[in-house]
């Protein structure tokens, strides 16, 4: 055996012999409750008297015999002395034939007592003890003693097995010798050819788990692994749980299993899953010493097949047969011309190690390839226009009853080029009832979609997923293909009433400034017809009405007949030409430019202004949650009064009925405002600055599956490339200019009703007006009927 393995064996023996020294060191330094202590030292015919803490005084004594020792109980002393006898009186001194005693405050003793006050017990130590003890108390003293000799020969006893034990250990025969270490090296050379080698910023750990109780053999066997390694190695034993580890945040890129007996398997494994560091796409490579009658092959096969209930598909198996010293390694594949993914029923040897000498038989493949053998990818889709569009027909498949073709869509693309890439065949599932994605809660009680790729029932789920942090916790999401963002959606301002339209053109003080200017300029005329007619004695009228009427002609750009005699009539009806002249223009132009862009009401544009309106609000049951993380006042609000509902149902209820304000993907609520308004906008939703939250579309696949790195690396290729933008924008731009075509209309009535009311209203007045002047002048003409015939000489 080499140096560094005899002296770890040394070191293995020291515990016990240092606790016995210590015991013996102790016994050898008695002393008192007083604080006073006799030291007598063997070797050297010496003694040293302490005083509490003052300083040792050394007295030689030579007459003082070999071998002597004073133990002190509490307040008394007693001297043991071999092969005499020697008497202690209570006193300050004693003597005796060697000379004075020790001076001591009272003695009493260790033993029986007897009359004459003396009790021996051994037949080498005499004791001397005063003759008031009592016998209980000797008898006390005496099996406290005799317990003292009995440990001390247990120890002794002890001590004595472990050095033969440790001798024993350190006579192995250099043919065992040997032959551990050939299987040492031929188990850390292929642990270092299988394993995955990382840097060390991202990661090379290798987890070893080893049972606490094991052989030497495989104790040296885990020296030689963690002292030939690159790698960071954490050792583990699954007999004892492990303590709370959630701040270590790095993964496992290998495990190392060193099994005694084959049950001890699924004991590690159970104890690795639920370490921080665990990960099921790490290689594994499980170490087993067959036995006696055990098949190397089928042990693998046992083997892998556990670690596949646990997601473990990188595994090598290293077996050791004690019959001819060899290592071999064994693994399987699990995607292959006749198993996709299912249990392990062969294997295949990789390499045989002996005598240090290495031979591979096969290449290692790996496990997940572009060519997974027409293997079937699941996918459950949940149709959101236009991410997944509506199935086309239903397929009949010996998998599932609920299998349909799909031929449009953005991820249904995705996913036909990712089974296209590495043949595989794609088959894809949905529900008949919409929007089944169902719902996941951080203790992954699921339901709907989620329900199934929990389970394992399905590989993929796709239908505008967002990647939340429940759902990463429980699922693996794929990187995101696209960004998508969540808004509100509220029903697009209606038009406004078109009966005002001729009103609304201005602004209320114009519309005073020319009434009041009408006045003004309808009075003045009128006075300067009536002054200019009376003095040339033409009859006139009283009552402005006709001046009025040529007023608003001229206003309206109509004819109108004046006949004025002075300059400042001239004047006044120069400006009055002017001011309508402008007014008419700028009125005309203004009409035309609402005919062109119709006048709508105040559109809801924030928050604060959803709640004023009044309208209900809600959305799907997942977003409720973004306004509870909120603590301002209006997202409490909103939580409190969150209706919850499907997305097609609020949408339509936004677009259609008008009075909901939902809660939806921005660019599904666009596609959906194109598809049932035909081309008219039905849905205003919130500007960018206003948006909830943005977020990154994935594919969902179930946990630690081993396809999601090559469905990372297909789904890169194709963003980078813009096929998901182009594929994308088509569906878009066929539904805007399908609607386009379904929504031209002619010219109705609706479009020119304003001008229609503004000429009915207008003729209603003078219709009005001459009714009004029909009858007066019939009132008129009876006055003076009347007035003729009461007096007829005028």
């Amino acid at each position: 055996m080499s140096g560094a393995n005899l002296k770890k064996s040394n070191e293995s023996c020291t515990p016990l012999r240092f606790s016995i020294e210590t015991t013996e060191r102790f016994l050898k330094i008695p002393m008192t409750v007083d604080e006073k202590g006799i030291i007598y030292n063997k070797n050297v015919r010496k003694r040293s008297r302490l005083k509490g803490k003052h300083a040792p005084q050394t007295t030689v004594k030579p007459e003082l015999t070999r071998n002597k020792l004073m133990p002190c109980i509490r307040w008394n002393c007693i001297r043991i002395k071999s092969g005499t006898l020697t008497e202690f009186e209570k006193g300050t001194g004693v003597g005796n034939k060697y000379g004075d005693g020790i001076r001591i405050k009272s003695v009493t003793g260790i033993g029986t007592k007897s009359e004459n006050g003396i009790a021996s017990f051994d037949t080498k130590y005499d004791i001397r003890i005063h003759g008031s003890i009592s016998k209980l108390a000797v008898l006390r003293a005496l099996a406290i003693w005799m317990f003292l000799k009995i440990a001390f020969l247990v120890i002794w006893l002890i001590d004595y097995l472990n050095k033969a034990h440790c001798a024993s250990s350190l006579l192995i025969d250099s043919a065992a010798s040997n032959e551990t270490h050939q299987k040492e090296d031929c188990v850390l050379k292929l642990s270092a050819k299988y394993f995955v080698d990382k840097r060390a910023l991202r990661g090379s750990i290798v987890i070893v788990n080893i049972n606490s109780h094991a052989s030497i053999t495989h104790e040296f066997l885990l020296r030689v692994i963690n002292n030939g390694m690159k790698y960071s190695v954490m050792v583990k034993d699954s007999i004892y749980p492990h303590a709370n580890a959630s701040h270590f945040p790095e993964k496992a890129k290998n495990y190392m299993l060193i099994l005694q007996k084959k049950l001890e398997l699924n004991r590690n494994i159970e104890q690795l899953n639920k370490l921080p560091t665990w990960n099921p796409r790490a290689k594994a490579i499980v170490y087993y010493e067959v036995s006696q009658g055990e098949v190397g092959s089928e042990i693998a096969t046992e083997f892998i097949n556990e670690l596949r209930k646990h997601k473990l598909l990188k595994v090598i198996v290293l077996i050791y047969s004690i019959d001819n010293g060899e290592v071999t390694s064994y693994t399987w594949r699990p995607y292959s011309d006749t198993n996709c993914g299912g249990k392990c029923h062969t294997v295949y040897i990789l390499d045989r190690c002996r005598e240090n000498n290495l031979i591979q038989y096969e290449k290692q493949t790996e496990i997940v390839t572009f060519d997974m053998k027409l293997c079937p990818l699941l996918v459950f889709a949940v149709v959101s226009e236009p991410y997944v569009m509506p199935p086309t027909s239903k397929l009949n498949s010996s998998l599932d009853k609920d299998v349909f073709n799909f031929d449009v869509g953005a991820e249904i693309n995705l996913v036909k080029i990712i089974t296209q890439f590495m043949n595989m065949s794609l088959v894809v599932r949905t529900s008949p009832e919409p929007e089944q994605w169902g719902t996941i809660t951080p203790h992954g009680d699921a339901s709907g979609a989620f329900a199934l790729l929990k389970n394992d029932s399905v590989d993929l789920v796709i239908g505008n997923i967002e990647a939340t942090k429940t759902i990463r916790f429980w699922f693996d999401p794929t990187v995101s293909y696209t960004q998508d963002e969540m808004t509100w959606c509220v029903p697009k301002a209606g038009p406004a009433s078109t009966w005002d339209n001729f009103v609304a053109i201005f602004q209320w003080p114009i519309w005073t400034v020319t009434f009041v200017t009408f006045i003004c300029k309808g009075l003045l005329f009128h006075y300067f017809v009536y002054i200019e007619n009376k003095n040339l004695e033409r009859q006139v009228t009283k009552w402005p009405t006709n001046t009025f009427l040529m007023t608003v002609s001229m206003l309206l750009g109509w004819g109108a007949a004046f006949n004025p005699k002075s300059v400042t009539f001239r004047l006044l009806i120069i400006t009055w030409l002017l001011f309508s002249l402008n007014l008419g223009i700028s009125y005309v132009s203004s009409l035309r430019s609402f005919l062109m862009h119709p006048r709508f009401v105040k559109q809801i544009g924030t928050e604060a202004e959803l709640i004023e309106s009044k309208i209900s609000f809600g959305g799907r049951e997942i977003y409720k949650n973004h306004f509870l993380n909120n603590d301002d006042v209006t997202s409490s609000y909103i939580y409190e009064n969150y209706n919850s509902t499907t997305f097609i149902e609020g949408i339509k209820r936004a677009a259609l009925t008008r009075n909901m304000a939902v809660v939806a993907s921005r660019r599904q609520a666009l596609y959906q405002d194109q598809v049932l308004g035909k081309g008219v906008k039905l849905l205003y939703c919130f500007p960018e600055s206003d948006n909830l939250y943005k977020y990154g579309v994935v594919l969902l696949a179930r946990k630690w599956h081993p396809m999601v790195e090559n469905f990372n690396r297909i789904i890169r290729s194709m963003s980078e490339n813009g096929l998901i933008i182009k594929w994308t924008e088509e569906l878009v731009t066929t539904s805007r200019v399908r609607a386009e075509r379904s929504s031209v209309e002619p010219l109705g009535m609706r479009h020119l009703l304003g001008a229609f009311m503004l000429t009915g209203f207008l003729h209603g007045i003078s219709v009005i007006i001459f009714l009004v002047e029909i009858v007066w002048k019939a009132i008129q003409i009876r006055r003076c009927e009347k007035f003729v015939t009461l007096n007829p000489r005028l």
